[in-house]
């Protein structure tokens, strides 16, 4: 499934030392974890999200403020899963997921774990290119494998994976496309246009909604397109920072706007573009 981001030669990151058969090797960290960026593929010393951009959106799920959405996707996901043929071949082995672009590693433990509760059998796997990020989700979900890794080259095996997710993540369609198995799925998530709007109308004086990208994908068939809201009540001032935290308005904003918005903030709208992807035959 894995191959050595500088050759693309195939390696495994179950033997000691990863090797691939041109002497490339990779390091394990304690935690589980494997480092397959190349020190001169990076584009800054430390690359992604900082540690306390992480931290927050783990502080954030483990309030569970964003169910219904991992619910929603693998419903979804079981759906397309239960009828397509594909399904009849992963069932006899494990069904790959990979999540690209997994931060600290939430949505694909939901997914995971809610095919498993299904009866499926499946195998776990995902990458960011923020070391911080991947440490902390190896440390979380152990029944998983995860890797630093750009999700503009993958280190997979071309036609290795069932369901590839990508929630709020910049990347390559061309990638999803090559490791996608024929008929495997990929699960895109997006802003939706009044996603966390009532947060904006604190922030600016004139907020903007989030665009729609409704383009086609070379090589994929678009099989659901789906906008998905729901309300987030806060239980308390210590859940609207939390939110407040994992988006970028948080370290641009003073201090004293920051708990004003904390004091008055009550609700927000959760608006996600949801679309499901099904590669072409080839």
């Amino acid at each position: 499934m894995w191959h050595c981001p500088l050759c693309k030669l195939p390696i495994s990151l179950h033997k000691t030392p990863i090797r691939c058969e041109n002497n490339h090797t990779f390091d394990k960290a304690k935690s589980g974890y494997v480092n397959l960026l190349p020190v001169q593929f990076k584009k800054s010393k430390l690359p992604g999200d900082d540690k306390a951009m992480v931290r927050a959106r783990r502080e954030f799920h483990q309030l569970n403020a964003y169910k219904p959405l991992k619910d929603k996707l693998v419903t979804l996901v079981k759906k397309v899963l239960n009828e397509t043929a594909a399904n009849e071949e992963a069932s006899k082995n494990a069904i790959k997921v990979y999540d690209a672009g997994c931060g600290e590693g939430s949505y694909l433990d939901a997914m995971v774990q809610g095919l498993s509760a299904s009866g499926l059998k499946v195998e776990g796997a995902g990458s960011d290119i923020a070391k911080i990020a991947v440490e902390l989700a190896a440390k979380a979900y152990k029944q998983a494998q995860f890797v630093v890794a750009s999700s503009f080259d993958l280190p997979l095996s071309g036609n290795s994976q069932d369901v590839m997710i990508q929630v709020f993540a910049p990347g390559s369609n061309e990638e999803y496309v090559r490791a996608l198995k024929n008929n495997g799925l990929l699960v895109t998530v997006d802003p939706a246009p009044e996603h966390l709007f009532e947060l904006k109308q604190q922030v600016y004086d004139n907020p903007r909604q989030h665009e729609i990208d409704n383009q086609e994908r070379d090589g994929l068939t678009r099989v659901y397109n789906e906008c998905f809201s729901f309300p987030i009540h806060f239980e308390s001032e210590e859940h609207a920072l939390a939110l407040i935290k994992m988006t970028p308005f948080y370290w641009k904003l003073p201090n004293g706007k920051i708990d004003e918005i904390v004091e008055t903030l009550k609700s927000v709208t959760a608006d996600f573009h949801i679309q499901l992807w099904q590669k072409t035959p080839q």
